[in-house]
This record gives C-alpha cells, sequence and structure tokens, in this order.
C-alpha cells in the first residue's frame, strides 16, 4: 500500500491519511485522535501532527446515548 503506516501503540493502519481501524467503518486522522490517541498517550504513536489531525469534532468521539 502507497504511505502506508501502522502504530505500533495502538495497531491501527493509516493509508493516505485515511484510518482503518480493527472494526467498523474507516475513519479520520481527527476520529483516530478523540477515540483512541487521548487516552494511549504512549511513546511511538504515529497520530501527532496536529495540522494533520485537524480539528476534533463531537462527531469523532463516541457518542453518548
Amino acid at each position: 500500500m502507497e504511505n502506508a503506516q501502522k502504530c505500533p501503540v495502538c495497531g491501527v493502519s493509516i493509508v493516505n491519511d485515511k484510518v482503518f481501524f480493527s472494526s467498523g467503518s474507516t475513519g479520520t486522522l481527527a476520529r483516530l485522535q478523540a477515540r483512541v490517541c487521548q487516552f494511549a498517550k504512549q511513546p511511538g504513536c504515529i497520530n501527532t501532527d496536529e495540522d494533520k489531525i485537524g480539528e476534533v469534532t463531537a462527531v469523532d468521539g463516541y457518542l453518548k446515548p
């Protein structure tokens, strides 16, 4: 895959800024930040460039019932 990366922390695959989670639909770097990275906070995370992540919105996180 062109421009493919795999995060050693959470195991997601990122191809051209499209995130492939282990289950469910694909997402964005902002969605990855909202759902995983902000909690994992471990060295080696590949989703750290705030300019690429962009704005994290309410729809990026898990919706509370």
